[in-house]
């Protein structure tokens, strides 16, 4: 009696069996699976020593009226089958799709009240994923159908239930952000780290810039236990290492990247289009948009423009007797003295050859030819530079004397082809109107074509609408209206194009 007297007390949960939006979406025994995981993780949270007793598929099923399966419990009448089977708790799941992926949603309601009393969603690209989610969110949500249970709530005659232990998590690679059963753990906010964790099985979750988040439930059971997760790479990389043929240093390069300062080199970056910004003392300002794949490399080694400036160099003995000696300019021979030209901001200039050969120390300045006259040294001594005066704009460079600074990359540079060239070029009208001119009658010739096409067809939709189909016939004319104009537009576009390309060669000849 008193065996009785205690079993009547006690309140009865019915997990009901997995239901989903359509017949094809799962298994037979895929759906047995997902109700028997979802029922043992109630028996685990709702225990018998609690007063609780889950009810079994054969105990629903005799439970049910004749006639009634227990694959028809679902939907609106969920509350009505738990009092029909005398259950004071009655759950069930139901598995559809959201876009390419399953989903996931749990009910529990108490029949006595009809309130639902907790819930819980989730998303996984397989069945597989869904037990995952399961498992990692039943266990709180079969909790609040005894939150109004008082004091020290006991699973086990042995306190394992109630035991926190001491875990090592870590992550390959490390520095990732964790969270615990949907929680952030403050005290891991990068790994590896230490924590305290209950017993028992828990979702963790890593998180970390530039690779994929990486989760897996791990069963808690002792102090010392090693926790690990492998993050999944989901960043493309970018190097950037321009020439710098005019001088300068790769250290005195900034790098703007999206806004934001980096150093130039080798760089890791989400996927996607990012903006480049250059800039060096001695070059003008470079800029490009690169486009970045997962697992790729792309490279930007152009050749920098130097900034210009000029000199007009001239050497002479102590007695004032003018010498004609080569000038080297970044190691490379441009003519003697006197000589008259442009070199870049940041050259190395050199005089003389063989063992007399000199860097001469010159105060260059951008945009501006300055003066300088070289004497040369008596009885091997140190020559001397001075500097006369400046003239205002740069020295127009001579072909005879001035080296050709090229910015095609040297062999074996890889260049990526989703990067444009920083390199400048200057280009007449005849360059303009060379693209412009064919590009414009393209553009005039398809407007022109598309404007005639359906300015025919809106027509052809007016003659053949009748009562039945006017609705239809009016919205594809309106339609193909839309479309005509859209052709007119770019026959007008591509028509100013040619006009202006014409007047570019007109102009140029």
């Amino acid at each position: 009696m008193a065996f009785f007297t205690g079993a009547s007390f006690a309140k009865h949960v019915a997990v009901l069996e997995t239901v989903s939006d359509t017949k094809d979406l799962l298994s037979p025994s895929e759906r047995i699976y997902l109700t028997n995981t979802l029922r043992e993780e109630a028996v685990k949270e709702l225990p018998a020593e609690l007063e609780y007793t889950i009810m079994t598929r054969e105990n629903i099923q005799e439970m049910l009226p004749p006639g009634k399966a227990i694959e028809d419990c679902e939907g609106s009448c969920l509350v009505e089958t738990g009092k029909n089977i005398s259950a004071d708790y009655i759950c069930q799941a139901r598995v559809g799709k959201v876009g390419s992926k399953f989903s996931i949603s749990t009910e529990i309601y108490e029949t006595s009240t009809n309130k639902l009393v907790a819930s819980f969603n989730g998303l996984g690209a397989d069945v597989e994923a869904l037990i995952e989610v399961i498992m990692a969110k039943a266990p709180e949500f079969f909790r609040k159908v005894r939150g109004g249970a008082k004091g020290i709530i006991r699973t086990g005659f042995d306190g394992a239930g109630n035991q926190s232990f001491a875990i090592h998590v870590s992550t390959n690679p490390p520095g990732a952000a964790l969270s615990i059963d949907g929680r952030p753990v403050p005290k891991c906010n990068s790994t590896p780290c230490q924590i305290l964790l209950e017993s028992g099985r828990h979702r963790f979750l890593a998180v970390l810039d530039h690779y994929e988040d990486a989760e897996g439930s791990f069963d808690i059971t002792g102090n010392g236990q090693q926790v690990s997760l492998d993050l999944v790479p989901r960043f493309g990389t970018l190097v950037v290492e321009p020439q710098l043929n005019g001088g300068g240093t790769l250290d005195e390069l900034e790098m703007t990247l999206d806004g934001n300062k980096v150093k130039a080199g080798k760089i890791e970056l989400d996927p996607g289009v990012h903006s480049v910004e250059l800039s060096h003392r001695c070059y003008n300002p470079a800029s490009f948009k690169v486009g970045i794949y997962k697992g790729k490399e792309e490279t930007f080694r152009d050749a920098l423009v130097p900034i210009p400036s000029g000199i007009a160099l001239s050497a002479s003995k102590p007695s004032g007797e003018l010498l004609k000696l080569p000038v080297f300019v970044n190691d490379a021979p441009v003519g003697e003295t006197p000589y008259l030209g442009s070199v870049p901001l940041c050259s190395k200039v050199e005089i003389g050859e063989g063992a007399t050969r000199t860097a001469l120390k010159l105060d260059l300045v951008a945009g501006e030819t300055t003066e300088y006259e070289y004497t040369v040294p008596e009885n091997g001594g140190q020559g001397k530079v001075s500097g006369r005066k400046r003239r205002g704009g740069a020295a127009r460079p001579d072909v005879s004397t001035t080296p050709t600074t090229s910015t095609t990359p040297p062999k074996g540079t890889s260049v990526p082809t989703n990067v444009p060239s920083s390199s400048s070029s200057s280009w007449s009208l005849v360059d303009h109107a060379a693209w412009l001119l064919p590009v414009s009658a393209v553009l005039a010739g398809a407007g022109l074509a598309m404007g005639i096409v359906f300015n025919i067809d809106a027509e052809e939709q007016y003659k053949s609408a009748t009562a039945d189909n006017y609705k239809e016939n009016m919205d594809a004319a309106k339609q193909s209206q839309m479309l005509r104009n859209i052709g007119w537009v770019l026959t007008g576009v591509g028509g100013f194009g040619f006009i202006l390309g014409t007047t570019f060669l007109i102009i140029d000849f």
